[in-house]
């Protein structure tokens, strides 16, 4: 018998203590009290919310005087703030977001199944009344945080702001339509959470800030880069693709894409990418770069140099171009080569020579402007020019690319 009174006052003390700190909280409050003996009693709240086996009304009470501790918190630094007294305005702010975290919590387990299997929308419209008046300081605490450079404070704001809008509390007031700063507060989220590495605060508010109407390409790259910090691959594709759709203009997307279709051999889709750029913008060097290194891997050699041309129209010097060109017309002779007449009583041989010549003047002409744009790196030119000269019988040229490769043992 005494072993079941016991169990029984222990089944007993946690929701009698619950009680206790909420009315004698409730009671404290009402007389003044120092700001630190009032984060005191929401600590003790907050701790005997999270407490195994309290009931869901008891959790709802903690929570709610919590809300209140901050809610006396924030009225002290207002009415510094009318009185145009010297105030605290990181408590001030602060305060408000605790208002809104906890009688959020609160709202959330309060419209859970009862242990009867009950389900209550009662306490709703008094949670929404508490906070309505407080939301818009969300977002200005947010602005005060970010225009401070204190980005990751300013991005829990802001994630405060916008959680607020979805959340059933404030189904009423139709939030996500009618609140017109929702995609610009989700726009200095984005960039709060990059500039803090926060991959998933990116991720969750891109969709919304890309309607702000400001640096939506921006938005987008940070997209594509959290879903490559977080090594989702098809998610980071799927990103790319949507950024090249969007904002063609920003070549972030197409060369991040292109590096990967080139890392992985994948050629023929590297080649429908860059082709269809090139065709919608065919002003931009680097479409046609692009699709000349595409075709140079497919062996399409001629069509490689023309791509080539294309470039080199737009940007007499770009040196991959130059090069690919090169490399294409090499390929082109030496093919010729291996199907050219070779008797030389035959007419068609010395044609067939000429023509062979010509494939690798065409050759000559951008490896030699690659050599003076790039006179440091003989690994890319030197090799290409001695099969040149020695092809075209260009002995001074060729015994000085010969002394060259040996000097440097390429």
């Amino acid at each position: 018998m005494k072993r079941l009174a016991l169990l029984f006052l222990i089944a007993l003390s946690t929701p009698v203590l619950a009680d206790n700190i909420v009315r004698q909280v409730k009671d404290a409050l009402k007389r003044p009290q120092k700001r630190e003996q009032i984060i005191k009693y929401a600590d003790q709240l907050l701790a005997e919310a999270e407490k195994p086996g309290l009931k869901q009304r008891k959790r709802v009470d903690c929570l709610l005087m919590a809300a209140e501790c901050s809610k006396v918190i924030n009225n002290e630094e207002n009415v510094k703030l009318y009185l145009k007294k010297p105030y605290d305005t990181v408590v001030f702010f602060s305060s408000i977001r605790d208002i809104f975290e906890r009688v959020l919590k609160a709202d959330s387990i309060s419209v859970l199944p009862d242990e009867k299997g009950r389900v209550t929308l009662a306490g709703r419209k008094h949670h929404r009344e508490l906070l309505l008046p407080y939301r818009s300081n969300l977002l200005t605490g947010g602005m005060w945080h970010y225009q401070r450079g204190h980005t990751r404070i300013a991005y829990d704001f802001f994630n405060s702001y916008i959680d607020a809008a979805t959340h059933p509390i404030f189904e009423q007031d139709s939030l996500l339509t009618k609140d017109k700063q929702l995609a610009t507060t989700a726009y200095l989220a984005v960039f709060s959470a990059q500039k803090e590495g926060l991959t998933d605060g990116v991720i969750k508010h891109a969709p919304l800030a890309k309607l702000a109407g400001q640096r939506a390409d921006m938005v987008q790259e940070y997209y594509a880069r959290a879903w490559e910090s977080k090594g989702d691959t098809m998610q980071w594709l799927s990103a790319l693709q949507e950024g090249i759709r969007s904002h063609a203009q920003n070549l972030f997307f197409f060369t991040h894409l292109l590096n990967y279709y080139t890392t992985n051999a994948y050629w023929q889709e590297g080649l429908a990418l860059a082709d269809s750029l090139a065709t919608a913008a065919d002003t931009v060097p680097l479409f046609w770069y692009a699709k000349s290194l595409m075709l140079l891997r497919l062996n399409r050699d001629r069509e490689a140099v023309e791509a080539c041309d294309a470039c080199l129209k737009l940007a007499p010097d770009h040196a991959n171009a130059l090069y690919n060109k090169g490399m294409a017309s090499l390929n082109l002779a030496a093919a010729f080569a291996d199907t050219a007449c070779t008797d030389m009583k035959n007419p068609q041989c010395r044609k067939d020579q000429e023509t062979l010549r010509q494939l690798y003047r065409q050759a000559k002409e951008p490896m030699e402007r690659l050599r003076k744009l790039e006179p440091n790196d003989p690994a890319r030119w030197a090799p290409a020019l001695y099969r040149i000269y020695l092809h075209l019988n260009m002995g001074k040229e060729f015994d000085e690319i010969d002394r060259l490769l040996k000097k440097v043992r390429l």
